[in-house]
């Protein structure tokens, strides 16, 4: 790919979600100028990102957005929740045509199509595209023209084609001649990019100069080609389309009768001079202020020492001038200007005697220095100015993760090393040099992992952005009045985490909006506020990040789950006599259970909960419930900091060793041969005064193995979902920091596995899921 356009595509996420989220609170609060100001920049530095590739549809559906907002910023327009929807929808389009970007390079072959509709409803509040009608004020009518001179450089064969066909309409062309500014490049102008935005092209002709520069004299850096463009468009969207440059611009619209009359040489049977557009003159404050920048530079240059201001250099100090005036739209004429009058005419132009160069350092850091970007020397304090960000592709980060985690695992590998020293060599001196080493690289790379874990984490605000857009989206279409609040985005969590944990989150935060949140009219009965509370919160708990999704809702009834639960055979009739309230919410989370009658396509098909759960514990967390009944409901998700690297404790059964995550282990013990009994055919031991179920886990494992009659029982206590259970082992073994590689293949069926390790002795480590051995323990007995 392009790198200029992988750059454009990862910059502009980041620009897409500053306008979703301006745009959100922008709803909330109408009447913030500086949010307003913040969105229109972020959609104009898209806008202007996005025309450096062939992309017309992309630009022209971000045009009529920017000036949507610009009407918007200007007062000119309110924004209302249908602008807001339509502004949005537009974006949401864009971000589509992106991802199909991302994979072919190019937009979507649907793409004009696709836009034209939403192009048509963001021109609309600024007066339309098609309707004479809806004219921006100050516009010309439409009148039949006579033709004029330049006419001539068109083919008169196209014209005649083109009068015989008009012949048998009502309709006229409308023929414009565009000569830009020699200087427009200097503004930042670009003719040909205009000229291609224009809808309803027919022809195109581009017009070089009567004679060309010498050598000598050719300006690079000047625009000489001038443009003749016939168009079906109307007269109120070419203003609209010119509003920039209206005295580069001369339109004419013209019927069968005007064509066939110049073609014949006839004089033409109306008077009407050709009509120039008459726009108002548009100063843009942002373009207002990059020209005073300039001419600040400019002065500068000029000023200094052993500066060249004769010949091409001079020439080139015209232009800059010259486009920074027209930018301000002030007339001066600079064509022999030497350097005093330059100096002179910056002085005029900026409105005030140019600044000393030390005075001219933004109050305010630009974009470029919020993400440490500033150029300073070694030796110069005062020229950093906030912390230095380095942009990093995602995969290099990746990349070295996976190196760190082979670090560890070369690095385990010498405490074996350290133990074939001593036992098959003999040799305790080299054992203990070797540990000492051991040491050393195990600070080494705990270090390094710890560094690699900060440049890896993410505020968990990352994943809250999606929700403001998500609430406000279906709480306008289920008819509910819902505020969102979040709390704790700073909360940081690797960022696989972060990642896993969007589609939970999802089904949380629609569970709660669709069955949770009552109407406004059901809260008013019920004495509530119309303005139903979902908070999203993260916190962090050790070496675990906690969220939870909180509404204050109709909660859940215990009763009627328990019943729903009965009804779809979920549950015994034992178990609905004497279940608790706290085990009825509970639930919610099996797979099937849906209390909801009617199938919508948000809800109802009893899928959801159930995910929840089981994504949760595949990355090795935990999800509770609690709710009032009345007052609302909330799911608590448990999540490991990080899922990169997982510490374990090593165990082995019949010779195979296993892992099982650090966090589920309570406490290792070692049982006398008659200090286990049996309750109801189930292996028990008790431990201070608490009986601990028993589970052999080599038979759990289908795997031939048991222990001698007369020999202790180790016996590893592990907690799941709040119960401890004993797990019958042969050996206990050391615990290690591994790097977790998911099953796949012929095994990615295998739950009972998290996934494997790599240990330093080059054996692999299966990691065992306990609620799935568990599960299979059960079904054994």
């Amino acid at each position: 790919m392009n790198p200029l356009l992988a750059q454009f595509l990862a910059e502009a996420n980041d620009l897409l979600a500053q306008v979703d989220e301006g745009l959100l609170q922008l709803e909330r609060d109408p009447g913030d100028p500086d949010l307003v100001n913040q969105v229109f920049r972020a959609a104009h530095t898209f806008k202007g990102s996005s025309g450096l590739f062939d992309f017309p549809e992309l630009t022209r559906l971000t045009h009529a957005a920017e000036d949507l907002l610009d009407a918007v910023r200007g007062g000119r327009l309110a924004l209302d929740s249908r602008l807001t929807d339509d502004l949005l929808a537009s974006f949401d389009l864009i971000r589509g045509w992106l991802a199909h970007v991302t994979t072919h390079e190019v937009l979507p072959s649907s793409a004009g199509n696709d836009a034209a509709g939403l192009i048509t409803r963001l021109r609309a509040p600024l007066g339309g595209e098609t309707a004479p009608a809806d004219q921006p004020a100050g516009g010309p009518e439409p009148v039949i023209s006579a033709a004029p001179d330049w006419l001539a450089y068109l083919d008169a064969e196209w014209l005649t084609e083109t009068a015989n066909w008009l012949a048998t309409t009502s309709s006229t062309l409308r023929f414009i001649w565009y000569t830009p500014d020699s200087d427009c490049f200097f503004r930042a102008e670009d003719p040909l990019y205009l000229v291609r935005q224009l809808p309803a092209l027919d022809r195109l002709s581009v017009v070089q100069p009567t004679a060309w520069p010498g050598v000598d004299d050719y300006d690079e850096y000047a625009c000489l080609l001038s443009f003749l463009v016939v168009t079906r468009a109307s007269l109120g969207e070419l203003t609209y389309l010119f509003r920039y440059v209206p005295d580069q611009i001369q339109i004419v619209e013209l019927d069968a009768d005007a064509i066939t009359r110049h073609l014949s040489g006839e004089p033409p049977l109306r008077a009407e001079e050709v009509v120039t557009v008459a726009v108002t003159p548009v100063i843009d404050t942002e373009l207002a202020a990059d020209a005073r920048g300039v001419l600040h530079a400019a002065h500068r240059a000029l000023t200094m020492d052993g500066v060249v201001t004769e010949g091409t250099r001079l020439r080139s100090f015209r232009h800059v001038v010259a486009a920074a005036a027209r930018s301000l739209r002030v007339p001066v004429d600079l064509a022999e200007a030497g350097p005093e009058e330059l100096l002179a005419a910056i002085v005029l132009l900026a409105g005030e005697a140019a600044p000393a160069p030390a005075a001219v350092v933004p109050a305010h850091p630009v974009p470029g220095q919020a993400e440490g970007r500033v150029e300073g020397r070694a030796d110069d304090p005062g020229g950093q100015v906030g912390t230095r960000v380095l942009k990093v592709d995602q995969e290099k980060v990746d990349r070295l993760m996976e190196l760190v985690g082979e670090l560890n695992v070369a690095k385990n590998g010498l405490t074996f090393l350290a133990a074939a020293a001593e036992e098959e060599f003999g040799s305790r001196s080299l054992s203990r040099r070797i540990k000492d080493q051991y040491a050393g690289l195990h600070r080494i790379a705990e270090e390094l992992q710890a560094a690699v874990m900060d440049v890896r984490m993410l505020p968990l605000s990352v994943a809250f952005s999606r929700f403001p857009r998500l609430v406000r989206d279906l709480s306008r279409r289920l008819g509910k009045n819902i505020e969102l609040v979040t709390e704790g985005g700073e909360t940081m969590a690797d960022k696989d985490v972060i990642e896993a944990l969007g589609d939970p989150l999802v089904h949380l935060v629609r569970n709660s909006l669709d069955h949770g949140i009552e109407t406004p009219d059901e809260r008013a009965l019920r004495g509530k506020p119309p303005a139903a509370r979902l908070t999203l919160t993260a916190v962090a708990d050790g070496d675990a990040v906690i969220v939870e999704v909180a509404d204050d809702g109709r909660g859940v009834d215990p009763e009627r789950v328990k019943h729903k639960a009965y009804e779809k055979g979920l549950i015994s009739e034992e178990e609905l006599e004497t279940m608790s309230d706290t085990d009825a919410v509970d639930l919610v989370f099996r797979p099937g259970f849906s209390t909801v009658d009617q199938v919508s396509d948000l809800s109802g098909r009893g899928v959801g909960m159930d995910a929840v759960r089981a994504s949760v514990e595949k990355l090795g967390g935990a999800v509770t419930m609690r709710s009032k009944l009345g007052q609302g409901t909330s799911t608590r998700l448990r999540l490991p900091l990080s899922m990169a690297v997982t510490q374990v404790m090593v165990v082995s059964v019949a010779g195979q060793r296993f892992g099982i995550p650090v966090d589920l282990v309570v406490e290792t013990v070692r049982v006398p041969a008659g200090g286990m009994g049996r309750v109801l055919h189930q292996d028990v031991v008790m431990m201070r005064g608490e009986v601990v179920p028993v589970i052999d886990l080599a038979r759990a494992l289908d795997m031939p193995w048991s222990l001698p009659e007369d020999a202790d029982r180790p016996i590893l206590v592990v907690s799941v979902n709040g119960q401890r259970v004993g797990l019958l082992v042969e050996q206990f073994h050391r615990e290690v920091d591994v790097i977790l590689k998911p099953m796949e293949g012929l095994l990615a069926y295998a739950d009972e596995f998290s996934g494997t390790a790599l240990l330093g002795d080059g054996l692999v480590l299966l990691v065992l899921n306990m609620k799935e051995v568990l599960g299979l323990a059960a079904r054994v007995a």
